[in-house]
């Protein structure tokens, strides 16, 4: 483990003029790289930033100052920084460096040690609770509610919240009066989260006049959508599940559909074919909405963090994960959430309940690939002496119940009407019997070869008590 103290810097910027907030973001994020090789978005404008290394370079004033003018050189018209132990004090020193403007006379006196140069506050370590203690509420990232039920109660600045007892915030507010009083003691856990509080990306459009038809309604979703993936851009995340809401005309009824791709994703063209495919549910035969719709909302319920993988230039059998992800998508929108299944492996001796098949609801890492193409438990292989060749088993549907004569109780020959088959090899019996207080089995199994070379699997089994009991032949599968 590194010895070097973890420290985080944190960038806030002015929104440029000639780029927009998503462009913005990632431009900054881009030109933050300069001086840390670990850059997060974590809101609009806003990055932050392993400040870890600089020991050598001129310390973490070089590293401030190398920040700030990779983000004018980016087109940004101002920028300010905040370096500390954790997050929530460089959060806090960013936006305080940012509420100063330059001024060198301070709202209140700084702490000892904390130079404040170049438009930003460089916080030195263990002192992130000193510097929060005269801090305003408004610089902690709780939620406005809970800020504003504190300041009902008394407390105007962040120090006052670290002197009381954390146990008497639990009582009080729950696990939200904890991560209050922790916050206002300087301890934070995250290193790359949004400061700012976070809210799930929306957008929505009250239409001049009722829509009848489904036209309309696709003409509004392309831009609700691009606005919501926008945002999704801004925090660097992906929508997992989003829900179209309706809002019918003359009434307070508001119809409801979610939409799951199968793989987190923010690609507008995906998320309008699923939404469309949602949309034209609601569409009668004749191509009318069953009732007139006045508004249309596009909200975002669960969002997960980008999981795309890097290709490899050289490597010609890389597959891009995100094309599988939108067919499943797709399908699953057109013909029903559980039309795409896969089989699954389950622990059970019988062979034909040793696999069920599963509703298919995103696609697999390649890790979950390999592990599922590899044969399930019980599966049976044959392979020659060689290695060169080798048969998997294939179960029929349902056993076939056959006519089979033999000699000791070995098949020896298959029979079918007229016809007869001879079995030249013969191997078994493996003997299978269970699920005797629900549907018990007695089974001998034979891996038998004709004289056309057909490799089949039988097995013979006794049905039946007492005088009634028989012994039946069927066959259950073929290797291939």
């Amino acid at each position: 483990m590194s010895s070097i103290p973890p420290r985080v810097a944190t960038v806030l910027t002015n929104e440029p003029s000639a780029i927009s907030d998503g462009p913005g973001t990632a431009r900054l994020a881009t030109a933050l790289l300069a001086g840390s090789p670990r850059v997060a978005p974590v809101g609009p404008r806003a990055c932050r930033v392993d400040a870890r290394g600089w020991e050598r370079r001129g310390g973490e004033p070089a590293l401030v100052r190398v920040l700030r003018r990779a983000t004018l050189e980016a087109g940004f018209s101002g920028a300010w920084a905040g370096v500390a132990d954790v997050a929530v004090v460089s959060d806090a020193a960013a936006v305080l460096a940012k509420n100063l403007g330059g001024q060198e006379a301070k709202p209140f006196p700084l702490p000892d040690g904390i130079s404040y140069q170049d438009s930003s506050l460089i916080v030195p370590p263990s002192a992130g609770a000193a510097f929060l203690a005269p801090l305003p509420l408004s610089f902690l990232p709780i939620s406005d509610e809970l800020g504003e039920t504190l300041r009902t109660l008394g407390f105007r600045r962040i120090g006052e919240v670290a002197d009381r007892d954390r146990s008497e915030l639990e009582v009080r507010f729950g696990p939200a009066g904890i991560q209050a009083h922790r916050w206002a003691c300087g301890e934070d856990d995250r290193a790359f989260r949004s400061f700012l509080n976070e809210e799930l990306p929306e957008s929505s459009l009250e239409l001049d006049g009722s829509a009848v038809t489904l036209e309309p309604l696709l003409f509004v979703l392309r831009h609700l959508l691009h606005r919501v993936c926008s945002d999704l851009l801004h925090v660097g995340r992906c929508a997992a599940r989003l829900s179209l809401e309706l809002q019918l005309d003359g009434s307070s009824t508001v119809q409801r559909a979610t939409v799951r791709p199968a793989r987190a994703t923010r690609r507008e063209d995906l998320l309008y074919d699923l939404c469309r495919a949602a949309l034209e549910r609601a569409v009668d035969t004749e191509g009318r909405l069953t009732a007139p719709v006045a508004g249309i909302t596009l909200r975002v319920d669960e969002t997960a963090p980008p999981g795309a993988r890097q290709g490899d230039l050289f490597a010609g059998d890389w597959r891009d994960p995100m094309a599988a992800a939108a067919a499943l998508s797709r399908l699953r929108a057109r013909l029903g959430e559980d039309a795409v299944t896969w089989p699954y492996p389950r622990s059970n001796h019988r062979p034909e309940s040793r696999n069920r098949w599963r509703p298919a609801a995103s696609v697999e890492t390649p890790e979950e690939e390999k592990a599922r193409s590899d044969p399930p438990p019980g599966t049976t292989r044959i392979v020659s002496a060689d290695g060169s060749i080798e048969s998997a088993l294939h179960l029929l549907p349902e056993p076939v119940e056959i006519d089979v004569s033999g000699h000791k109780g070995h098949p020896r020959e298959l029979r079918n009407g007229r016809e007869s088959r001879s079995l030249v090899v013969v191997e078994g019996p493996e003997r299978l019997s269970g699920d005797w207080w629900r549907d018990p089995y007695r089974r001998e199994y034979y891996r038998a070869c004709t004289e056309d070379g057909e490799l089949l699997w039988l097995y013979r089994e006794w049905r039946g008590r007492g005088r009634d009991r028989e012994a039946k032949w069927w066959l259950h599968g073929f290797y291939d």
